[in-house]
């Protein structure tokens, strides 16, 4: 049964962070997410609470809940335009926030480590 919570946390946080691009995007007109003012305002709150809830129950690497949805939204970037030039400065951009929501999923483990001591 180990095997199957990194599996799940996995595909959750990357359905999570590829939709929200796709979704943010179209509710926003922009082609690109983060240039509509949702991305900021709602998506970023909303994948942090996400890594929160997923590193709640799986609280081992708690980081890389949060860093999924962000690697899943730079490949769906990517896949939209390929040619975008300001590429590198877009994933730099991923890992920092990335790194912003990895605070409230190091929240949540520690909290789901408490619960079930």
């Amino acid at each position: 049964m180990k095997f199957f919570e990194p599996l799940w946390a996995t595909l959750t946080t990357a359905a999570v962070g590829a939709a929200s691009w796709i979704y943010v995007a179209e509710v926003g007109n922009r082609r690109e997410a983060w240039d509509s003012p949702i991305f900021f305002t709602i998506l970023m709150p909303a994948v942090a609470g996400i890594a929160a809830v997923v590193s709640f129950f799986v609280p081992e690497k708690p980081w890389r809940w949060a860093m999924i949805p962000f690697g899943a939204q730079a490949l769906i970037a990517f896949l939209q335009n390929p040619g975008a030039n300001l590429l590198p400065l877009g994933l730099v951009m991923f890992a920092i926030l990335g790194g912003i929501c990895s605070i409230p999923a190091a929240v949540g483990a520690a909290i789901g480590r408490m619960v079930r001591r």
